[in-house]
């Protein structure tokens, strides 16, 4: 369902500056799929499966609090990467 309180028109293009995914989590979990050397595909898909599911959900909260601020600093920036100023 989409908030109410956002209107499509206002919401911000498709970032990996504005989306806590790209910016936070998808490194913290490369970081620890990739610790040690993976064998074959499906040891990637165990490893994979197994990482996100022991991934800290500090991770997440950290990369959701961050949100706001990086929408601020886009707008700042005038729509510009803000990825060196986090």
């Amino acid at each position: 369902m989409v908030p109410n309180f956002i209107e499509p028109s206002v919401w911000p293009r498709n970032s990996p500056d504005l989306n806590p995914v790209d910016y936070a989590v998808w490194g913290a979990l490369q970081q620890s799929v990739y610790r040690i050397p993976i064998s074959n595909l499906e040891d990637l898909k165990n490893r994979v499966r197994t990482c996100w599911e022991n991934l800290d959900q500090q991770i997440i909260d950290k990369s959701v609090d961050q949100w706001r601020d990086r929408l601020k600093t886009v707008v700042r920036v005038n729509g510009g990467h803000v990825e060196q100023l986090f």
